[in-house]
């Protein structure tokens, strides 16, 4: 018995220095702090890029016509094809005119003897106002010869009209071009029957030679562009260049993308490359030193309504908000104007989930 509680004893001292040893040694540190969240940064741009400053347009002819029949028949002649150049007043087709000829030469025969009736009336009424100056005609004889001469007139006026009248309907059998170009498209051929209605073109009329670019420049560039100022283009994707100069500058804002129509003609000798529908790149990046030099920043970076705003800087691994003040300068970019230095780094997304203080880790 007394046996058995020396050795429960001793069991009991063993299990109690074990423990003892257990807690002299050193716990592991705790998990305490939040996780730095990993952020891009960027610091400002002191000059813009010159792809900032490029706007994409489209090559157009000045005149372009859509050109169909002024009256309805059946196409009897086609003297032009497609790619062919033509002068203004060819005519590049005609319809069967064979009755309106023959009216036209009816016209013609009637004016013709109204005009022989006019001058035997008039030598008539020559003749009888010399013999009324003698006393040898009476009053009414000589009333009669002037009113016989006046209704000569008036018939001879009316068939000069008749015959105008013809020779239209004649000229609306033939379709002339009204200024020199390129023959685009050709829809209808000799025998086909066609009706004045804007639905039945038969040729598309493209002068060449008078191009101009249609672009729409985003309103925070416009205000820079002037009516007659130059720049260069690039016709894309062949990178042939050629140089334009604004000619309009258009007057609304266009509310779907905030853009404003810009028209510049192609000056110089134009290139074969010119051709009307092709995409071209407009560089405005010209616009003026005071206009590419400052500290400029991506609007995602900048929190602002008008020039009033935020950045987030980061600094020993947190992020300050600092207030700024900005302009808009191009589409996407802001130019700081107060606030921030160009050494500092700035959160380049100002919309992310931070606050003052909050852990950051940058990544690019």
């Amino acid at each position: 018995m007394i046996r058995r509680m020396w050795m429960a004893a001793a069991m009991a001292a063993v299990v109690t220095t074990g423990c003892g040893k257990a807690s002299n040694k050193p716990a592991l540190p705790e998990q305490t702090g939040a996780t730095a969240m990993g952020v891009r940064a960027i610091t400002p741009a002191t000059e813009l890029s010159a792809d900032v400053t490029r706007v994409t347009g489209q090559i157009r002819s000045k005149h372009e016509a859509v050109l169909g029949p002024q009256t309805t028949g059946t196409l009897a002649k086609m003297n032009v094809r497609v790619g062919d150049k033509v002068k203004k007043g060819q005519v590049l087709a005609a319809l069967d005119a064979s009755n309106v000829v023959i009216s036209v030469e009816q016209a013609r025969a009637v004016k013709q003897a109204a005009d022989a009736a006019l001058e035997l009336a008039t030598s008539s009424l020559e003749r009888t106002r010399k013999v009324a100056e003698s006393g040898g005609v009476a009053a009414a004889g000589l009333d009669q010869a002037v009113i016989g001469q006046k209704q000569a007139a008036a018939q001879a006026a009316q068939a000069a009209a008749g015959l105008r009248l013809a020779e239209e309907m004649l000229r609306d059998h033939s379709i002339i071009a009204p200024f020199d170009g390129v023959i685009t498209s050709r829809t209808k051929n000799i025998g086909d029957s066609v009706a004045m209605t804007p639905s039945t073109p038969i040729f598309t009329l493209v002068d060449t030679s008078g191009l101009e670019v249609r672009a729409q420049v985003p309103e925070s560039v416009v205000d820079k562009i002037r009516v007659g100022g130059k720049t260069h283009g690039t016709v894309s994707p062949s990178g042939a260049r050629f140089d334009v100069q604004v000619a309009v500058v258009g007057a609304v804002v266009d509310t779907t993308n905030r853009t404003v129509e810009v028209l510049a003609d192609v000056v110089g000798e134009p290139s074969s490359a010119l051709r009307p529908g092709a995409l071209v790149e407009l560089d405005f990046s010209n616009l003026g030193e005071a206009d590419d030099k400052g500290l400029f920043l991506p609007t995602q970076a900048v929190s602002a309504r008008g020039q009033e705003g935020f950045v987030w800087v980061v600094q020993d691994g947190t992020v300050r908000k600092r207030d700024v003040r900005v302009e808009r300068v191009l589409p996407g970019y802001v130019r700081v104007l107060q606030g921030l230095a160009a050494d500092e780094r700035v959160l380049a997304d100002s919309s992310l989930d931070v606050k003052e203080g909050t852990a950051v880790r940058v990544v690019q």
